[in-house]
């Protein structure tokens, strides 16, 4: 079996593919792992450049313990900015500046325990504020060779006049709250979204960069003593999927209400003694990524990752070079509160399937 160990994330999570198998009694090699997302809300954005390794003469264990089989000491790291809207039907330059290397662990983003080796913990760091009208081309040069391996990827925009979530930006809509008073068939909770380009915007040929959604419900409570009056605020998560933006740049989310249910009986699960449940407002996130990740998603889903995919070699990559495997590419997020309506909240004190969370009202009026 061919030694071949990630040490960028976990295997099963790691962005990897490529279009060749590697050779069953290879020699060793360097393999470049690039792992990175550009959000235009973060102050700082970094980016995992490092080493996967294959070697039939070497225990993977072994090396897996040793940072300097993890890690180019040879490579100089650049971003490049060009225009994404085309003048004369190119991407013009634009500018471009050295990024450089930090260890993970002093900005606050240690690495878990495991196997791989936990120090140094390195990754590439820029603080610059990104702008949606560029393309980012992350350039990586190995000095001592001077091959190069490069990435583009674009900056999805966060303004509401681009990324709209209805029940969350129009008042109108908002107005009547999240409702969803009843489960069984063709029962739903649904709500629209908008995600439009920048005008005469051209990524690679694409007219509109943002191509999948992913949407999140947090459902928020609090947890309060009928002895003591306290109240301790709690959440879950309710993961509604991925739903793709349409060639009209509309996209639609249409969720059982029976999940809906599902998902805040598990979230809360059954109320200790002396406790009530009291709903608050929930808050819906809706992220937009590109079609880097859509193609990433898709190829898992085709084939699998990690210990269970069909075999170890690649499933997707957009890093251009030799030996290069992962993922560069950008997200954004839209988020707002939501109220539940009165309507829905009494039937979920009264539903049968949440009794034993013993919700008893709302933490508003």
């Amino acid at each position: 079996m061919k030694k071949l160990l990630f040490s960028l994330l976990a295997a099963a999570t790691l962005i990897t593919s490529c279009s060749e198998k590697f050779e069953t009694a290879a020699p060793y090699k360097d393999i470049t792992l690039v792992y990175g997302f550009l959000d235009v809300s973060d102050t700082a954005h970094y980016i995992r450049i490092q080493k996967a390794f294959l070697d039939e003469n070497k225990s993977a264990v072994s090396m897996a313990k040793e940072a300097d089989s993890s890690f180019f000491n040879d490579i100089s790291v650049r971003i490049e900015r060009y225009r994404a809207v085309k003048i004369g039907g190119k991407n013009l330059y634009v500018d471009s500046f050295h990024i450089y290397r930090v260890n993970m662990d002093n900005e606050g983003y240690p690495k878990q325990p495991g196997a791989f080796f936990n120090a140094p913990n390195y990754a590439y760091k820029f603080t610059d504020r990104l702008d949606s009208q560029y393309v980012y081309r992350l350039k990586i040069t190995h000095l001592s060779t001077g091959k190069i391996d490069s990435v583009d990827a674009p900056v999805l925009p966060t303004s509401k006049t681009r990324f709209k979530v209805y029940v969350i930006d129009d008042d109108l809509v908002n107005i009547d709250g999240m409702d969803f008073p009843a489960t069984g068939a063709g029962k739903y909770y649904t709500f629209d979204g908008l995600y439009s380009p920048l005008p005469n915007y051209d990524y690679n040929g694409e007219l509109n960069p943002a191509r999948l959604t992913q949407a999140v419900i947090r459902f928020n409570w609090d947890d309060s003593d009928i002895n003591t009056k306290q109240r301790t605020p709690r959440y879950y998560d309710y993961d509604a999927g991925y739903v793709s933006i349409a060639s009209n740049n509309s996209f639609t989310y249409k969720i059982p209400t029976q999940e809906l249910y599902n998902a805040i009986s598990t979230g809360m699960g059954t109320a200790p003694a002396n406790i009530v449940r009291l709903i608050d407002r929930v808050n819906l996130s809706v992220y937009a990524t590109t079609s880097d990740y859509a193609n990433y998603r898709n190829a898992i889903l085709i084939r699998g990752n990690g210990l269970t995919g069909s075999e170890i070699s690649a499933l997707y990559t957009n890093i251009k070079g030799e030996n290069t495997l992962g993922l560069f590419t950008s997200r954004v997020h839209h988020s707002g509160p939501i109220t539940i309506t009165k309507k829905t909240v009494d039937s979920l004190i009264a539903s049968p399937l949440l009794k034993h969370t013993n919700i008893k009202g709302t933490t508003y009026r």
